[in-house]
């Protein structure tokens, strides 16, 4: 028989979202729907009619406890059933849901993850990497009001500049190269204070490039960034530009590699531990899941997840190219990026509205209840 699993204890927060999350299932599955819980640890009841209750080592922490309890599912359920487990924060949407089991492909089967793996090293290791790309950030926000000081508001990423930059990059390359050119020489010229490429007027005193209407398509960073970065406590030579990517590294591969031997590529595109499938045949790769996972506990460099563990375990058992679940099945709802949107008669999209998604289980890993977001706003309305 095809069974759904959670695995919840502590927090009245996680037992408010377990809830929800059993509520809209019961609305669409017609499968069972077991809750596995420490009950005394749990600040609110559960009110669920089929909960199995195991106590958990008093030790751990209330996260640490329902780490424990998902890892170890394979010891506490019954035998000869197939299990799809769901994180308290995974949503029915769909009364398609039932469909999941049909993608089992043993020994066990999960849904990727939304970046690749080095997109979440640092978020499972204490590298110090997060607090570098938040300070970075920072300073990339100071100098940019610095530079408005000096020049007044601009966005050189503005839809409304793009073009000019790139016909004003044309024009300067051309000119640059053309001894001809009278532009080349204005520079030099003290009492000239503007003058003109085309359309664009570059005001000397300011080092700054405008469009016709007046909007800034481009900027002499080399001046800015003498004048403004050591006011900010830093040297010019280590900002080679002002991109703010998302953070990513090689710390968590690093220590894999150190410490298990097990070397993951950075672009690997891994797993998500919100959603899986599993049943009798998944014991050995669970049990080194549950192992790898209770000992990193400890351990005061990696934080205190199962996903890092998880990865570990996939390659592990050479499985890093195994089925996955379609999207559908675990569409992650990231709050930041703004190509994941919601309209009421377009419906939902990963990018901007290229293309329409039609998640069956929606995971809401974070600003769960947010009234302001127009993700959470289309859930509750369902």
């Amino acid at each position: 028989m095809n069974k759904f699993v959670f695995a919840v204890c502590g927090p009245e927060r996680c037992i408010s979202q377990l809830a929800f999350s059993i509520e809209r299932l019961k609305r669409f599955s017609q499968n069972e729907i077991i809750v596995v819980t420490d009950s005394r640890r749990n600040e609110i009841p559960i009110l669920h009619d089929n909960l199995i209750d195991i106590s958990t080592p008093s030790e751990y922490n209330d996260h640490e406890a329902s780490i424990y309890l998902k890892t170890s599912l394979h010891k506490i359920l019954p035998h000869g059933h197939t299990y799809c487990y769901l994180d308290s924060d995974v949503v029915c949407l769909s009364k398609k849901v039932d469909e999941i089991f049909s993608h089992y492909s043993a020994p066990i089967t999960f849904a990727n993850d939304n970046a690749p793996f080095g997109y979440f090293s640092p978020h499972a290791v204490n590298c110090k990497c997060l607090e570098n790309h938040a300070h970075r950030g920072e300073i990339i926000a100071k100098f940019k009001a610095e530079v408005a000081k000096r020049i007044g508001d601009f966005d050189l990423d503005a839809d409304s500049v793009k073009d000019d930059r790139k016909e004003l990059a044309k024009l300067f390359a051309s000119s640059k190269h053309n001894i001809f050119e009278p532009s080349r020489y204005l520079w030099y010229i003290p009492f000239i204070r503007t003058f003109n490429i085309g359309k664009f007027v570059y005001n000397k005193a300011k080092r700054c490039w405008r469009n016709e209407k007046g909007e800034v398509v481009e900027l002499y960073f080399h001046y800015y960034k003498r004048k403004i970065l050591p006011k900010l406590g830093e040297n010019p030579a280590d900002w080679t530009n002002f991109e703010l990517d998302t953070p990513h590294c090689d710390h968590l591969s690093d220590y894999i590699s150190q410490t298990y031997g097990i070397n993951i590529h950075g672009d690997w595109q891994h797993w998500n531990g919100g959603v899986f499938l599993f049943d009798d045949s998944s014991a050995e790769f669970l049990d080194y899941w549950y192992e790898k996972t209770i000992a990193e506990f400890a351990n005061p460099y990696t934080k205190t997840r199962d996903q890092g563990t998880l990865a570990l375990t996939v390659w592990k058992f050479g499985l890093q190219n195994h089925p996955t679940l379609p999207i559908e099945y675990n569409w992650i709802a990231e709050f930041a990026d703004g190509n994941i949107d919601y309209d009421t008669e377009k419906g939902y999209t990963r990018n901007g509205f290229k293309t329409i998604s039609h998640p069956i289980l929606m995971h809401i890993y974070h600003h769960w209840g947010d009234e302001s977001w127009n993700i959470w706003k289309s859930i509750e309305e369902e």
